[in-house]
């Protein structure tokens, strides 16, 4: 297995860590400001080393059928599972509501089925720069909910610089969800041009 999958595997692994993390650490009702504080800089960690592989597929010529399929597999796990988990919080519900969650979440997996059924169709169904661009957005605003209920805990009341933060953290969040949705509206008028053009090309004699 080259290194690139290596990393990818490793992120993988990460994502599980995170996850076993949030569950065992209690933090749904965690006091300690370190356990958020850890929590989000793995997912960090997990989702950073996204451009490693990156990196080295293209600087050392090792791109794959493997990694093309398992690198945004591992993102949409790490994401979702964050936001699932942040869902069961009644802390996070302040910056970031079950159906908000619910919503990424579906988004996800309708252009994941769509680019695998016209992929499967012969046809390419590259991922797009609004889509990246609603990647990074994620990968901003969950590790600053996770700061913000460290911040909350570590220096609990009324403090200025942390109400500058929660709305920070709360515009982060809306920007990362419409930019998420109207990604995949983008995506579903992709496809369906690409059904229709299949369509006229199979009707022409």
């Amino acid at each position: 297995m080259n290194l690139p999958n290596q990393i990818t595997l490793g992120r993988f692994v990460l994502a599980l860590g995170f996850f076993a993390f949030f569950v065992l650490a209690d933090l749904e009702h965690a006091p300690q400001a370190w356990k958020p504080l850890t929590a989000g800089a793995v997912f960090v960690l997990a989702v950073a080393s996204d451009a490693l592989d990156g990196y080295y597929a293209r600087k050392l010529g090792l791109q794959s059928d493997f990694g093309r399929i398992a690198d945004p597999v591992v993102d949409k796990i790490i994401v979702s599972g964050g936001l699932i988990l942040l869902a069961t919080c009644d802390w996070a519900r302040a910056w970031l509501p079950p159906w908000m969650a619910v919503l990424v979440i579906g988004r996800e997996f309708m252009v994941s089925g769509l680019r695998g059924f016209i992929e499967a169709r012969g046809v390419a169904f590259p991922a797009r720069w609004d889509g990246k661009l609603k990647m990074i957005l994620q990968c901003i605003a969950i590790p600053l909910v996770f700061l913000g209920r460290a911040l909350d805990l570590a220096a609990p009341g009324e403090v200025t610089w942390l109400r500058l933060l929660d709305w920070t953290t709360l515009g982060c969040v809306w920007l990362m969800f419409g930019t998420t949705m109207l990604s995949g509206a983008r995506y579903v008028t992709a496809a369906a041009h690409v059904l229709r053009t299949q369509g006229d090309v199979r009707r022409t004699p």
